[in-house]
């Protein structure tokens, strides 16, 4: 995979399966946050290539900022949204634009992922605006989320019932990650 196409790969960080549950699980009455910090750890695979690095998500309701570094704090690629659309800036690249991330992951890659929704996965929620299938763990959070061609598999929360680590899979593409410290403002 090329530099530039990993760290646009990566850029999936910074959005119709069936019917609603008639009944939301306890995970989903958890109140979203408007303002939050997220730190962590990233893994990619595409087919036999895989990436890993660390991730700085800083998410207000009127802007995002990704900042993605390889392993060892190199930065690899950095995303902002803002009411002027998404910028992905890369080292030694030109910048790129685009109205949305999602149109921006298309050019980028060569099709669309689900960054938009993926704001509300982090938090354990579905994206309210697309029909969703979920299973509940012993404690009633969502263990599996399947939203459009998405699986989204929840394998440990923390204490304070944020996701801690999850897995984004769709036709051969695997993003891993570990939320190592949230901070909600």
């Amino acid at each position: 995979m090329r530099r530039g196409t990993v760290a646009a790969l990566l850029a999936l960080v910074l959005g119709g399966c069936a019917a609603l549950p008639p009944a939301p699980p306890a995970a989903l009455e958890a109140p979203l946050q408007a303002r939050w910090t997220l730190q962590g750890r990233i893994g990619v695979q595409s087919g036999e290539q895989s990436l890993s690095g660390q991730i700085h998500w800083q998410h207000r309701m009127e802007r995002d900022e990704v900042l993605m570094t390889s392993p060892l704090g190199q930065g690899m690629a950095r995303i902002v949204r803002d009411a002027e659309g998404v910028a992905l800036e890369r080292p030694n690249q030109p910048t790129r634009r685009a109205s949305d991330a999602e149109s921006l992951t298309r050019e980028a890659l060569g099709y669309a992922l689900p960054v938009a929704g993926l704001t509300w996965w982090v938090q354990g929620h579905p994206d309210p605006g697309s029909a969703f299938e979920s299973t509940q763990d012993a404690g009633g959070r969502i263990a599996q989320l399947r939203q459009n061609g998405w699986v989204i598999d929840y394998l440990q929360y923390a204490a304070d019932a944020r996701p801690r680590r999850m897995v984004v899979t769709r036709e051969g593409l695997q993003i891993r990650l570990v939320a190592d410290s949230w901070q909600v403002e």
